[in-house]
């Protein structure tokens, strides 16, 4: 990200993954920036240096839908509303590459190369 942005970082970083990757979203966030995590895939503890977020004041956000619906919080009406932007085409979802399921390999080798800067939709046939 901040080859991308010329060593800036950026503004909103949502890390999916945690463990280590955590640590590069708090490194690769622009000043006055935001880390939202959503996930950890990784199933690893995420080591913090307060040293890559705090003198950038960086604010780091948690977010799960499930413990929102624990604490009383009730999807369908937000759903509906998204469901209808994307409806309307309010959001677009930038899409880099499609290829056939005969290509699934390759695919996974995009993404496990980390270089694609959108998503890789796989298509029945050919």
């Amino acid at each position: 990200m901040l080859r991308l942005t010329g060593g800036r970082g950026a503004d909103v970083v949502l890390d999916t993954v945690g463990g280590r990757a955590f640590g590069r979203s708090l490194r690769e966030t622009a000043h006055g920036g935001r880390v939202v995590s959503l996930a950890d895939v990784a199933l690893e503890s995420s080591t913090v240096d307060t040293r890559d977020f705090y003198p950038k004041n960086i604010a780091i956000l948690g977010f799960q839908l499930t413990n929102l619906q624990i604490h009383g919080w009730d999807p369908p009406p937000d759903l509906r509303e998204l469901a209808e932007r994307v409806a309307a085409g309010a959001y677009r979802v930038p899409v880099e590459t499609v290829l056939p399921l005969s290509r699934a390999r390759a695919a996974h080798e995009r993404l496990e190369s980390r270089d694609n800067r959108g998503k890789i939709v796989l298509t029945p046939g050919g």
